[in-house]
């Protein structure tokens, strides 16, 4: 229930200082989960992921998903998985299932935009990100990543 206020209020922050409370207040919000073993699984992929052991991450996700199907994050935390083991398509196939489940997700639709880029497929990921900005605003990478993007594409923002 506190996401559609908390969405407004990102989307009317002034600057990265007064979105930033409100981004992890979301962030919090998505990444919690009723079942503990779903916590300890995402727990478990997060700690493999830093250790660079993407098996161990890709297994722990695949049971989350399994577990959890509507739950957004188990998805979302397989895309850059898939995308740093150089599966874009699939590391698209699960932001979209993300963005099924969540269509306000901020950090799949900048991914998304990253990965249509790495595609070749610059009109799309021009779409992505401006998506992501209408959701977040004040995502300076994101700003960044479309500025670059219609500069390479030849269009002035």
């Amino acid at each position: 229930p506190a996401l559609p206020g908390l969405f407004e209020q990102l989307a009317a922050a002034a600057d990265p200082a007064a979105a930033a409370p409100l981004e992890a207040a979301i962030w919090a919000i998505w990444t919690r989960h009723p079942d503990p073993l779903v916590e300890q699984l995402m727990g478990k992929a997060a700690l493999a992921m830093r250790r660079g052991d993407g098996g161990q991450a890709e297994r722990a996700l695949d049971q989350v998903v399994a577990l959890a199907p509507g739950y957004a994050e188990g998805w979302s935390r397989r895309a850059p998985l898939y995308y740093l083991a150089g599966r874009p398509g699939d590391s698209l196939r699960e932001i979209e299932r993300v963005l099924r489940r969540g269509p306000r997700h901020f950090g799949a639709l900048s991914g998304k935009g990253l990965v249509l880029v790495a595609l070749d497929r610059p009109d799309e990921a021009i779409a992505a990100f401006t998506a992501a900005l209408a959701v977040h605003p004040n995502m300076s990478s994101v700003s960044d990543n479309l500025e670059a993007l219609w500069r390479n594409v030849g269009k002035d923002i």
